[in-house]
C-alpha cells in the first residue's frame, strides 16, 4: 500500500471516529471579572480585574445526555487593588496570561427542562490547567504608570477546579452558545504568598 493510500485510509478512518463519536468543535471569546484570594474564600477587598479569554472547544459527545469537553484558551487573569502610601495613593493592576486547558464533564438536560430540539441546557464541572504566558504589575502614581515584569515573583503554572453552565440555541448546522462559569484555583499565583485566582467567566461562541 502506497503512502497516499495510507494516508487516505488514515483520513477515512479520523472521519468515522468523528461523526460516530458526535465532536463538536467550537470558538468562543469572552471576559473574566477575576481577583485573588486565600483558599476557601471567594471574595477579598479587592477590586474586580476586567480580562477576556479566547478560545476553542472539542466537545465528545459520547453518550446521549452525557459529554466531555476540553478547550484551549488563553485567558488574562489578575488582581486590581487600590494601596494607601503617606506620599499618596497606588492603584496596582496585576495582569497574569495563561494557556488553559480544562477538562469538563458535561451534562444536559434538555428533556428534564421540557426543551424544544431547538434550545440546549448544560452543567458541567471538571479540572483545569493554565501555563504562565506572562505577567506584569502596573502601578499608577501621582498621574505615573509604570509597567514591570512580574513573571520572577509568579509561579509559571496554575490549576483548579471549573464549575459552569451552557444555554445552547441549536441550528442545522451548528449551535451558538453563551457559557458561564467559576474558576477556583488552588495553586498559589506568587511565589511565597497563599493567593489563588478566582475569576468568573463569561463567553459566547459557535459550535459546529
Amino acid at each position: 500500500m502506497t503512502a497516499k493510500n495510507h494516508i487516505l485510509m488514515l483520513l477515512l478512518i479520523f472521519l468515522t471516529f468523528t461523526v460516530k463519536s458526535q465532536i463538536k468543535f467550537g470558538i468562543k471569546e469572552g471576559l473574566n471579572f477575576s481577583t485573588q484570594s486565600e483558599l476557601g474564600m471567594l471574595w477579598d477587598n479587592n477590586d474586580m480585574k476586567t480580562g477576556f479569554t479566547l478560545g476553542a472547544t472539542f466537545d465528545y459527545r459520547f453518550h446521549k445526555t452525557i459529554s466531555l469537553q476540553t478547550e484551549l484558551n488563553y485567558k488574562r487573569k489578575g488582581l486590581a487593588y487600590e494601596q494607601n502610601e503617606p506620599d499618596g495613593k497606588k492603584d496596582i493592576n496585576n495582569s497574569y496570561d495563561y494557556y488553559n486547558i480544562p477538562l469538563l464533564i458535561k451534562g444536559r438536560f434538555n428533556e428534564e427542562l421540557g426543551l424544544t430540539e431547538q434550545w440546549s441546557v448544560s452543567f458541567y464541572s471538571g479540572p483545569y490547567y493554565s501555563y504562565l504566558r506572562k505577567a506584569e504589575s502596573e502601578v499608577e502614581e501621582s498621574g505615573q504608570t509604570i509597567v514591570t515584569d512580574y513573571e520572577d515573583e509568579s509561579n509559571n503554572y496554575d490549576w483548579g477546579m471549573v464549575f459552569g453552565g451552557e444555554v445552547a440555541r441549536v441550528f442545522d448546522k451548528g449551535e451558538l452558545f453563551l457559557d458561564l462559569r467559576y474558576e477556583m484555583g488552588l495553586h498559589d499565583v506568587v511565589k511565597n504568598d497563599d493567593i489563588k485566582n478566582k475569576v468568573i467567566g463569561l463567553a459566547i461562541g459557535y459550535r459546529f
